[in-house]
């Protein structure tokens, strides 16, 4: 699991809780938080679910809703808001991680305007946002990490 994410949840939930995954790629933060107790659900568009279309669980609603590196391959982002705005309980958690648009090797990353913006017309509360550089080991470079969280 990312050590964002990691902390994140650390700083905000007391207990194992119920989370998903859009964009689970490998469903390696699925696997370290099922571990840890959490009841998770991962979905990627290997497993046929197209993310720039509603996606709605049949296991809704979720405490946390996150996606590592999936926002800035979506089209349309209003749509992956909503995605996730549907599947948390009210007061539930989101947590974002995309490349910000000066990200030196992505070229399709974005402003912290825009994503602020688009989550505060989707209806969140709570959002922080932050920039920050990331060395990537495997691919030996760095990236422009823009992260984003806040609740329902």
């Amino acid at each position: 699991m990312s050590e964002y994410l990691e902390n994140f949840i650390n700083t905000k939930f007391r207990k194992s809780s119920k989370a998903l995954d859009l964009g689970a790629g490998d469903f390696c933060d699925v696997k370290n938080l099922e571990k840890l107790g959490w009841e998770c659900e991962g979905v990627d568009l290997e497993m046929g679910i197209d993310l720039e279309k509603p996606y709605i669980s049949k296991n809704k609603p979720f405490d946390l809703v996150y996606s590592n590196y999936v926002l800035q391959r979506i089209k349309n982002k209003k749509i992956f808001a909503k995605t996730i705005y549907d599947n948390l309980k009210n007061d539930g958690w989101f947590f974002i991680h995309t490349f910000e648009k000066n990200d030196p090797v992505i070229a399709s990353g974005m402003t912290k305007d825009f994503l602020q913006e688009l989550l505060e017309k989707k209806g969140f509360k709570n959002i922080e946002m932050k920039i920050f550089d990331h060395y990537d080991k495997g691919h030996k470079h760095w990236h422009k990490i823009l992260e984003a969280s806040g609740r329902k």
